[in-house]
């Protein structure tokens, strides 16, 4: 299997960080806890997402593939920065979060969206493709989201969903052609994701410490990339053409929730100064040497809990211990806010 870039220049991160640590005792602990527990990984919530695999869109089972692969790359294309942003100017709406109705309950964040766009497949069925999305206009793109108040980067999201509908199509004809042209492999896709697709290219310059002497190196996250690959693996349930001969080629996906988890649990440490600048919410500008060290202790932080968990018997790929750190973040009481970077790469 190829060598994940992001493994490797996140590590280098990880080894030379000033301002966060990696506490392997405390993931010792987890993994001894969890190997003695009865761990569900969580499935794909399909209930929450929107699939017409199988055929039930027009065009027989490949449509209904194609139709399910544009929902997931659409979903993926949007899916960052959920958070609202303060401004004096918001009057009471300040830090209100975006939020949508979808069958008459209140949904925020990333179950917004995939529910918003999963409303817009359902009843749209003729115009939810490529071809209509290349040159949707921001008023319809605004009604798909039900206004999108509060919602950061409304714009770009807009531009980004006309700009990736033209390319694939202009290149690849569909969604189905596009993933396919992988081969079945996530360490093709991911970086093709990541490389081709407007938006995607998560990475990073960082020079860490004036001690280092080494210049910039680039650090890679690919964090919408590579979930846009185990989201398509997750529908599918890895068969058919969600089928990927090498799921252990992704890492976790650096994000804001799962440090945020990662911290409560004491895997993952910051300095006082980091400490004051995210229990404050203060911005952390992105790329910053404080965030590329916080995304590339999350990425890390799974990588060793996953050796910890295969000498107890548990075997899990890194993605899964993913889902089940975000899914542990939704219930639990965190120690500090998550860090706000305001960015359209999470």
């Amino acid at each position: 299997m190829k060598t994940n870039p992001v493994r490797r220049t996140t590590l280098y991160v990880v080894k030379h960080s000033k301002d966060v640590k990696i506490n392997y005792g405390k993931i010792k602990s987890l993994a001894e806890k969890w190997s003695k527990a009865k761990l569900n990984v969580p499935k794909w919530p399909s209930n929450m997402h929107f699939s017409a695999k199988g055929g039930s869109s027009s065009g027989g089972k490949r449509g209904g593939d194609n139709q399910t692969l544009t929902y997931l790359i659409l979903l993926d294309a949007l899916n960052f920065c959920f958070w609202p942003a303060p401004s004096p100017s918001d009057g009471p709406n300040q830090n209100k979060r975006w939020e949508i109705k979808y069958k008459n309950k209140k949904y925020d964040g990333y179950f917004a969206l995939s529910l918003a766009l999963r409303e817009f497949f359902i009843k749209n069925h003729g115009r939810a493709n490529f071809n209509y999305l290349k040159n949707i206009s921001f008023a319809e793109f605004r009604k798909i989201l039900q206004g999108g108040k509060n919602l950061q980067f409304l714009k770009k999201r807009w531009q980004i969903t006309r700009k990736i509908s033209a390319y694939i199509l202009k290149k690849y004809g569909s969604a189905e052609n596009f993933i396919l042209s992988a081969n079945h492999k996530l360490s093709v896709l991911a970086p093709k994701i990541a490389n081709e697709l407007y938006s995607f290219k998560d990475e990073a310059k960082w020079r860490g410490s004036p001690s280092l002497c080494s210049g910039q190196k680039k650090i890679f996250f690919w964090k919408r990339a590579q979930i846009l690959a185990i989201d398509i693996l997750g529908t599918f349930n890895n068969k058919g053409i969600g089928y990927f001969k090498d799921p252990g080629y992704a890492t976790a996906f650096a994000d804001y929730k799962v440090p945020q988890i990662l911290h409560t649990l004491g895997i993952i440490e910051y300095s006082s100064r980091l400490t004051r600048i995210v229990a404050n919410k203060r911005l952390i500008k992105v790329f910053s040497r404080e965030e590329i060290e916080i995304r590339s202790a999350t990425i890390w932080a799974v990588e060793y809990l996953q050796k910890e968990l295969k000498k107890q018997g548990k075997n899990l790929y890194p993605f899964q211990i993913d889902w089940l750190l975000w899914n542990k973040s939704q219930r639990e009481k965190m120690t500090l806010p998550y860090h706000l970077t305001k960015t359209f790469f999470y």
